[in-house]
């Protein structure tokens, strides 16, 4: 059997901004991965029952239960305490595979709100919010090589235009044509951010710092009364003497 929430497009195409800067995760990716305890029910109890518990499986419960004790009461023959057993056995399949499936969905939720917490739902069927979570997952890729502060800067920035867009649409496609330039407006400036940390220049992004250590060096170095500078120089004019 299909499930609906999977071929539903709307949740495929839905993205999680959470609260703290972060990746954008797709909703249907956190909401329905199955984990080692799905497997280890599909191995013990086979392929999902959609249906869930029913009358059938009561009665097999009921029934059972009381020919065991029955048998067990009436010293009737060990095959009706057996026979009660086994009915006993298959009536429980269905309910306690659906009391450890509701376990495992609660789980999953418990791992799905610890990650997501609350955020915002942003959907990405649009090609302009499409385009918002590229140059937002370009953006935060290249700040992977950035110091920590301006990392967090530039990580900071790219959350906030998710989080902008996020809180305008409501979970909503982008429709008018001032709503689509407010998306484009904010891929423009993370894709041009982008651009920008591929420029040679910018380095690691701290550059300031970079700067002032040199400044500070060469203050010291004043100071000391030398550096390599100073004394390759004198080692020059000492090698060829008074015609240096």
């Amino acid at each position: 059997m299909t499930d609906e929430r999977h071929s539903d497009p709307t949740l495929r195409s839905t993205v999680v901004v959470p609260v703290q800067p972060g990746p954008l995760v797709a909703l249907s990716d956190l909401d329905h991965r199955r984990d080692d305890i799905d497997d280890v029910l599909d191995d013990v109890f086979g392929a999902p029952d959609e249906r869930g518990p029913g009358a059938v499986d009561a009665l097999l419960l009921v029934g059972g239960a009381g020919a065991v004790v029955a048998g067990v009461v009436a010293s009737l023959p060990s095959v009706v305490v057996v026979g009660g057993a086994a009915a006993v056995a298959l009536g429980a399949v269905l309910p306690v595979r659906s009391a450890l499936r509701h376990l495992a969905v609660r789980r999953r939720q418990a791992r799905l709100s610890d990650r997501v917490g609350h955020g915002s739902l942003l959907r990405t069927d649009h090609p302009a919010t499409a385009a918002l979570v590229a140059a937002h997952t370009a953006l935060w890729t290249a700040a992977g090589g950035l110091a920590s502060a301006p990392r967090a800067r530039v990580q900071t920035i790219a959350a906030d235009a998710a989080h902008e867009v996020a809180s305008l649409l409501a979970g909503r496609a982008p429709v008018t044509a001032e709503e689509i330039a407010y998306v484009e407006a904010r891929v423009a400036a993370l894709q041009q951010l982008r651009a920008t940390l591929a420029d040679p220049r910018v380095g690691d992004g701290e550059a300031e710092r970079r700067r002032a250590l040199v400044q500070a060096r060469e203050e010291v170095e004043q100071i000391g009364g030398g550096s390599s500078l100073t004394d390759a120089a004198e080692l020059t004019r000492d090698l060829l003497g008074d015609d240096g």
